[in-house]
């Protein structure tokens, strides 16, 4: 294992990834047991489809980036296109679009069936600040190479896991 300094963000995020996964899964299978016909049958209400089909689709994001981070962590360090496979952007975008989805959908879930505020809701809102908190833990990151990289450090020493000048770590 490389000890880069910015190697810990990959292993941070998919732990916070995970856990998000788990929590919104508790969501979809609890909705997906109290309604079994909910997307099939034609009389429920619209709000309903809505709230878990963004749901969903906010689990199968969180998946995804767990596969990414997961493809990360295996891949070898020491290729050059390191710093170009990390997907930065696309982290960071899809963890902020998924933890919207899950709080819109908790807050029409919410509104609508407030008879239903349940443990599973508050899980789905522990889901969301955990997206959101992925997506500034990756802006914060990136932010604190890119003033590293003004400030003339050597970033690519610290990603090899040497000291700024080249050294190697005690």
């Amino acid at each position: 294992m490389s000890r880069n300094l910015f190697y810990c963000r990959i292993g941070a995020g998919l732990g916070i990834t995970c856990v998000t996964v788990t929590c919104l899964l508790t969501i979809d299978i609890v909705i997906a047991v109290e309604h079994p016909r909910l997307l099939i049958d034609s009389d429920r209400a619209c709000s309903m489809k809505a709230a878990f089909s963004l749901f969903v689709m906010s689990t199968i994001a969180q998946f995804m980036m767990g596969i990414i981070d997961i493809v990360l962590l295996c891949k070898p360090k020491n290729e050059e296109a390191t710093s170009n496979t990390e997907c930065k952007h696309f982290k960071i975008i899809i963890h902020f679009c998924s933890g919207a989805g899950i709080f819109i959908a908790s807050l029409i879930y919410g509104i609508k069936y407030p008879g239903r505020v349940r443990w599973s809701f508050w899980m789905a809102l522990v889901a969301g600040f955990f997206a959101i908190a992925n997506a500034v833990l990756w802006l914060l990151t990136q932010q604190t190479k890119r003033y590293l990289e003004k400030a003339g450090v050597n970033v690519k020493n610290l990603e090899d896991g040497k000291m700024a000048d080249g050294t190697e770590r005690e």
